[in-house]
């Protein structure tokens, strides 16, 4: 039962989400509607911190998110209010593997070999590549390391790292979208190449150091 909480929280976000047409922000007019519609609300920097953190807790898409802040607050605070958000959501998810799944995960698998490996190489760089890895929803790694009973400390400082990346692409591409479409200037080309570099670059330094530590072994 207690295991069940979790996954059926994220398939009502899912199923929220889709029905208040998250997943269709990167069309235009619903992009320009929202972004106007919330640059107008009080508050709203909190608001956005507090539901992106809501969000990659439950393992809902991070990236259209992002976007959307870098829409509404432009590159920079976009990205730092998506930097801070990614904080709290580690937390929240670190907590409520902690809480809720930690005795019922031990209890079905004991002590596994694979969380004895993350509990064993637990530091700021091991972390820092798992974190990294761009194609993971953002909250499995906070769950997975609340399970191994990973330090929460050096899971944040390796989070704190690893999103600066992703959160400073993926905001200066929304800024420039929606700069693009109010301008009707293509200006937004240079900006896809970028955040897609750095989506490739961010996969590599997660991948490449086993894949050379394997070959020298």
């Amino acid at each position: 039962m207690r295991l069940a909480i979790i996954p059926a929280i994220v398939i009502v976000a899912l199923l929220i989400a889709w029905r208040t047409g998250y997943f269709e922000m990167d069309r235009r007019q619903s992009l320009l509607d929202t972004v106007q519609r919330l640059r107008l609300q009080d508050g709203i920097q909190i608001w956005f911190v507090l539901t992106y953190a809501v969000l990659i807790t439950l393992c809902v898409p991070a990236t259209i998110a992002t976007l959307l802040g870098g829409a509404i607050f432009g590159s920079w605070k976009g990205a730092l209010l998506a930097w801070v958000a990614s904080l709290l959501g580690t937390v929240l998810a670190h907590w409520l593997s902690r809480s809720v799944a930690h005795k019922p995960i031990r209890r079905l698998f004991g002590d596994h070999k694979l969380l004895r490996q993350l509990k064993a190489n637990d530091g700021v760089m091991p972390l820092f590549r798992l974190r990294i890895i761009p194609v993971a929803p953002f909250a499995v790694l906070g769950y997975i390391a609340g399970i191994a009973g990973v330090s929460l400390r050096r899971l944040l400082v390796a989070t704190a790292l690893a999103v600066i990346p992703s959160v400073t692409a993926y905001s200066y591409l929304g800024a420039e979208l929606i700069t693009g479409m109010t301008s009707r200037d293509d200006v937004s080309k240079q900006a896809l190449w970028i955040a897609g570099a750095v989506t490739v670059a961010m996969l590599l330094v997660s991948i490449v150091p086993g894949i050379l530590q394997r070959l020298r072994d």
